[in-house]
């Protein structure tokens, strides 16, 4: 993992964070289902092979 990507990540971590001590359970809870939800609809667009060459995983399909 970069430099970049690391601050990038922390950066988030610390965010969501202060998010969720912030915030009434009910909404960052809301939030958390939103992006879990785009998540799922996100990774049905591929099949497990179309995935795993997304990801650059080597694979072997019969």
């Amino acid at each position: 993992m970069d430099e970049s990507n690391k601050k990038q990540r922390e950066w988030f971590i610390d965010y969501w964070v202060n998010f969720m001590k912030n915030n009434p359970d009910e909404e960052w809870s809301r939030q958390q289902n939103v992006l879990i939800d785009s998540i799922l609809q996100s990774a049905k667009q591929w099949s497990r092979k179309e995935y795993l060459e997304l990801k650059g995983e080597k694979h072997s399909f019969q």
